[in-house]
């Protein structure tokens, strides 16, 4: 024998016929809603030719227009449930108080993402407010996987050494970013600084690397930086990826600008260097190992002799 089965699909498969035909007059309201109009007009205008069908037409239109408040009567109950679900994630500090390792003024607002109010998401200040030396102000947002806040600065400040400009967090742009000890991880250049043998021009926003992970700088669109390294420049709006002890490591941006080293015009797209060996493919069709080669040729680059040869993608 075939064992018995339970149900016959999913539960929303398993609804009445009638909450489907409900759910298509909602669906369709442009075609509906101008029916049931028409017939309640007919039902209405018609009892001297209609006769006993203009109840019919007056059925018509209330079958119609009936799941519309029904859905209306059912999405306030459910924004009056999600309110009330929201309220169970939220408090409002009555007093100043100490947060998530942060000193808080009273009036901050505190999202949480359990109703044991044990994981913060993000806080909401009152005004703007000094933590850990920063002057904030706004919303501060906790991201659980790097255990890091971001948030805005009001104002221009120097912190931890960097220059860092104001603004809030826009597409990893603008803002700052700290850890739980108050270092900053990531913030945009106010003005220009000197790191990992590089003078970054204002604008430059710069992430913080460690021994397990290349810091990685991102130009503004409007300046370049000097790569005593390879004794050229690198165009304005890439991203330069340094090893924690300054070694460049990679050149990367969308757009594919270009970038001359020793004489050869390359695409900062794929850019990446390995002990004194540059890899990456040409910008421009150049003249490599005997012959011109077309632009996106791999070539490789010996930085100490300067002598360039073709290599794979």
């Amino acid at each position: 024998m075939r064992p018995r089965r339970h149900g016959r699909g999913p539960p929303f498969l398993r609804l009445p016929w009638w909450f489907w035909l409900a759910v298509a007059d909602v669906k369709f309201w442009y075609v509906t809603v101008p029916a049931a109009i028409v017939l309640a007009f007919v039902g209405w205008y018609g009892a001297d030719w209609l006769g006993g069908l203009r109840w019919i037409a007056f059925g018509g239109a209330a079958v119609l227009a009936v799941p519309f408040p029904a859905a209306a009567l059912l999405f306030l109950v459910l924004e009056i449930r999600a309110a009330i679900e929201a309220a169970r994630l939220r408090r409002t500090l009555e007093r100043d108080e100490t947060v998530a390792g942060l000193p808080l003024p009273a009036g901050s607002r505190i999202r949480f993402r359990d109703e044991d109010h044990s994981s913060v998401a993000s806080i909401d200040l009152p005004h703007v407010t000094d933590i850990r030396g920063m002057r904030l102000t706004g919303t501060l947002r906790w991201d659980d996987r790097d255990r890091v806040w971001s948030g805005t600065l009001h104002q221009y400040q120097h912190i931890n050494g960097w220059p860092c400009r104001a603004g809030t967090l826009v597409f990893e742009r603008e803002g700052i970013v700290f850890d739980q000890d108050g270092i900053i991880q990531r913030c945009t250049l106010g003005a220009e600084h000197e790191l990992l043998g590089l003078r970054l021009p204002p604008g430059t926003r710069v992430t913080r690397g460690n021994d397990s992970k290349p810091w990685d700088l991102l130009l503004p669109a409007n300046a370049g930086v000097d790569i005593p390294a390879l004794a050229t420049t690198a165009p304005p709006g890439v991203t330069l990826t340094i090893a924690n002890d300054g070694r460049l490591e990679r050149i990367g941006s969308g757009h594919g600008q270009t970038i001359v080293v020793r004489g050869v015009p390359l695409n900062s797209k794929n850019f990446r260097l390995q002990g004194e060996q540059v890899f990456s493919e040409l910008a421009e069709p150049f003249f490599v190992g005997g012959d011109t080669r077309p632009v996106g040729t791999g070539v490789q680059i010996d930085l100490p002799s300067g002598s360039v040869a073709v290599s794979g993608k």
